[in-house]
């Protein structure tokens, strides 16, 4: 447990910083913790890229005076074991005021045990399992759609836009990819598509034909794979080496360049919903984004750059109207990120509610060849 010193010295710290008190204390820790290594290292580095950028933005705008945000990395590897040593050493050795990160859902449901207890505030960007905003907790929100609202959306979609009438769920077995499951099909059936079979697949597999022969002889108007790139890349090359021709809706993964790299030629055609896609807002803010990204890096913003980036941007607003508020504390953060309305975010407006949880935009891709182009967004 973090101690009460460790919160009290973290607040001190907070107000000196924001009212540019004694000298050396202008920066505000925030810590961070996200896979930067591993299989899922993908989701770590390109948010921690992004946040590195909003906050290059936020000091040079001064938005929050002469204070800074110094962030304070961790490797999780996506183990939550290693996310809650990480968070716990954050808060009681570094002293942070918040907590920022959390890629996967089972290292931020680690992370959320240990941020609860010592009342620091925690925002996730990616984290989507609903049961983490299900539990009572006070100081924890994120800025990604739960699953249930993210699968019951993509059922829609598959109606509205696709026209199906049938559709087989192939969904890792963990409560990542069964929380998905259960709303895509409870929304499904509410709206009429049959759903022709569900299969748990084991989230380290690596031979998935046989599920696909019973796909092939129910022959479904769509499939839903509901997991990670890797097992979801796999399956959809099987797919291809089987020659089954079925439109294919791939989660999250057609943006990510090793899925196309894993499914091969199979991948081309292949749908999925991001959490955010460059060149789907279409505000100022949104314009800005990328083509200011675009101008260092010399290509667009992936979908958790996006999210990476108005993470750090929603948690700096609410350090901000904490500080007006005369609450420059972890408390006063938290109840700043729990009153976000309308926020102008690169990603689309975001409205924290009461919960934690997030009203957002949700576009929907499909992958041609090697680029994505927007099938349709959901607002």
């Amino acid at each position: 447990m973090a101690s009460a010193r460790a919160l009290t010295a973290a607040a001190v710290a907070l107000g000196a910083s924001l009212a540019g008190g004694e000298a050396g204390a202008k920066d505000i820790k925030v810590g961070y913790f996200c896979p930067l290594s591993g299989p899922v290292a993908v989701y770590g580095n390109e948010s921690l890229e992004a946040a590195r950028f909003a906050l290059d933005e936020i000091a040079r705008s001064k938005m929050l005076g002469d204070a800074t945000i110094k962030l304070i990395p961790a490797d999780t590897a996506g183990n939550p074991g290693q996310a809650a040593q990480a968070v716990q050493r954050m808060i009681d050795a570094d002293e942070v005021t918040a907590v920022f990160g959390g890629c996967t859902s089972p290292e931020t449901a680690a992370a959320i045990e240990i941020t609860e207890a010592a009342q620091v505030p925690l925002l996730s960007h990616l984290a989507q399992d609903t049961s983490l905003t299900q539990k009572g907790h006070k100081y924890f929100a994120r800025i990604s759609q739960t699953a249930k609202t993210f699968s019951a959306n993509a059922a829609q979609w598959l109606l509205d836009s696709h026209k199906a009438k049938s559709v087989t769920i192939l969904a890792r077995n963990d409560n990542y990819g069964q929380s998905l499951a259960d709303a895509f099909e409870a929304r499904a059936k509410e709206l009429g598509v049959k759903v022709a079979g569900r299969v748990a697949y084991e989230p380290n597999g690596r031979e998935f034909k046989p599920i696909l022969a019973g796909v092939a002889e129910a022959k479904p108007d769509f499939v839903s794979i509901l997991g990670f790139y890797t097992d979801t890349g796999l399956i959809v090359k099987q797919m291809g080496e089987l020659q089954i021709k079925i439109p294919t809706f791939a989660n999250t993964s057609p943006a990510i360049k090793q899925f196309r790299e894993i499914a091969g030629p199979a991948a081309n055609g292949a749908y999925g919903a991001l959490y955010y896609f460059a060149g789907s807002i279409d505000t100022e803010r949104g314009k800005d984004f990328v083509k200011n990204w675009q101008a260092k890096f010399g290509r667009p913003p992936t979908q958790y750059e996006g999210m990476g980036y108005d993470g750090i941007y929603v948690l700096a607003d609410a350090i901000k109207r904490a500080n007006a508020a005369g609450k420059a504390t972890p408390e006063g953060i938290r109840d700043a990120l729990l009153a976000t309305k309308d926020f102008s975010g690169a990603t689309g407006p975001i409205t924290i509610q009461p919960n934690g949880d997030v009203e957002r935009p949700l576009p929907f891709v499909q992958l041609d060849g090697d680029a994505l182009k927007l099938d349709f967004l959901m607002k």
